[in-house]
């Protein structure tokens, strides 16, 4: 993976406006569980094609949402 270089054009600091300044508070992070499973690399592909089509998220974080909605699924039934 390459750097990008700011060039000449980059920032600078006498041109900071503070009056388009925000404040920015961090979310809380979620407690979790950490927890490995063993996936065919054929599938991890495709999981990476299909997150990827879905805009362009995480193939864990689109694991996450699936197994979220199943769950939720399976509480309604």
């Amino acid at each position: 993976m390459r750097k990008k270089r700011m060039g000449k054009q980059g920032y600078k600091a006498t041109e900071w406006d503070e009056s388009k300044s925000m404040t920015v508070v961090p979310e809380k992070r979620q407690e979790g569980l950490s927890t490995s499973i063993r996936l065919p690399r054929s599938m991890v592909n495709k999981l990476r094609k299909v997150a990827q089509r879905k805009g362009d998220i995480g193939y864990q974080t689109l694991i996450k949402i699936w197994i979220a909605e199943r769950l939720d699924e399976e509480d309604a039934a």
